[in-house]
C-alpha cells in the first residue's frame, strides 16, 4: 500500500473518533526565595549547589517555613480564573526516589489546594472559521521544585550524571485542566491563554526557554457516540507551544492506528 493510500485510510479512521484531551501545566513563581527556606531563586549561572541550606536539602532537624508571597501568588492566579479558594489547606508528601531530590519526596497539595474549580475561555481557527470555547479547570496546587540532573558536558558524562541542587525547593504551582479539549488545536489554545494569564498577573516570567512554564498531555481517544473516554496516555515536559501541538497529534495518531488495528491502548507514561 502506498504511503499516500495509508495515510487516506488514517485520515478516514480519525473521522471516527472524538479526542479527549487534559493538559497540566506546572510554572515557576516569581518569587524572590524558595517555597519553604530563604535560599534566593536568582540561580541562573550561579556556581552549582550555591542555593543551598539545610531546609532545601532536606537534612534532619531542619524546619520548612513557608513563602508567603508564593502562596499570594497562587491566590491571586485562582481569582483571575473564577477559581474557588477554601477555608484550609494542607500539604502533602509526594514520596519518590530521584537523584536530584535529596528529601526523596516532594512537598505538595493533593486533596486540599489553594484553588479550584475554575475556567479560562479559548479561541480556536476551525475548520467553518473561529469558535469560542470555555476550558474547565480542576485546580491549582503547589510544590517545591526538585533539583537538575546534568547528564553531559564533562570528560567522565558517559559514566556518572552530575546533580545541581541550587533549584531544588523552588515554589511550583500545577494547573490542571478538565478533559475538556478536543484537539491539539484546542490544547495550543488553551497553553497559549494560561501563559497569557500568569504573565497579566505576574505571578511569574513564563520563560519556557529556562523550564519556568512546562506541561503534559493526557490524550485519549474514543469512537464519536461512546460514553466512556478511551485509556489515556500522558506525554510529560513539554516546553513549547509547537511541541505541545505536535505531542498532541502524534499521539492521537499513535492510538488511532492501535485501536484501528485491533489493539489496545495501554495506559503508560
Amino acid at each position: 500500500m502506498s504511503g499516500g493510500a495509508v495515510r487516506g485510510g488514517l485520515a478516514a479512521a480519525l473521522e471516527r473518533y472524538e479526542v479527549v484531551v487534559g493538559v497540566e501545566v506546572h510554572c515557576q513563581l516569581k518569587t524572590a526565595s524558595k517555597m519553604f527556606c530563604s535560599c534566593s531563586t536568582a540561580y541562573d549561572g550561579a556556581a552549582p549547589n550555591t542555593h543551598c541550606c539545610p531546609v532545601c536539602l532536606g537534612l534532619p532537624g531542619a524546619l520548612p517555613v513557608i513563602n508567603r508571597r508564593a502562596v499570594e501568588h497562587v491566590l491571586a492566579m485562582g481569582i483571575a480564573i473564577e477559581a474557588t479558594s477554601p477555608a484550609a489547606t494542607r500539604w502533602d508528601r509526594k514520596n519518590y526516589f530521584y537523584p536530584d531530590l535529596p528529601k526523596g519526596y516532594q512537598i505538595s497539595q493533593y486533596d486540599k489546594p489553594l484553588s479550584e474549580h475554575g475556567y479560562v475561555d479559548i479561541e480556536v481557527d476551525g475548520p467553518d472559521g473561529k469558535y469560542k470555547k470555555r476550558i474547565g479547570i480542576t485546580r491549582i496546587h503547589m510544590e517545591d521544585d526538585a533539583g537538575k540532573s546534568i547528564h553531559d558536558g564533562f570528560k567522565d558524562s558517559e559514566r556518572y550524571t552530575y546533580v545541581d541542587l541550587n533549584r531544588t525547593g523552588t515554589p511550583l504551582i500545577e494547573i490542571v485542566s478538565e478533559p475538556d479539549i478536543r484537539s491539539a488545536d484546542e490544547a495550543h489554545a488553551y497553553l497559549t491563554v494560561m501563559k497569557q494569564v500568569l504573565q497579566y498577573v505576574a505571578v511569574s516570567t513564563c520563560d519556557m526557554e529556562k523550564g519556568h512554564l512546562r506541561c503534559d498531555a493526557n490524550v485519549s481517544v474514543m469512537l464519536k457516540g461512546a460514553d466512556k473516554f478511551g485509556t489515556k496516555a500522558e506525554v510529560k515536559n513539554l516546553n513549547s507551544f509547537r511541541f505541545l501541538k505536535m505531542a498532541v497529534d502524534q499521539e492521537i495518531e499513535r492510538q488511532v492506528g492501535i485501536v484501528e488495528g485491533g489493539g489496545r491502548v495501554v495506559q503508560e507514561t
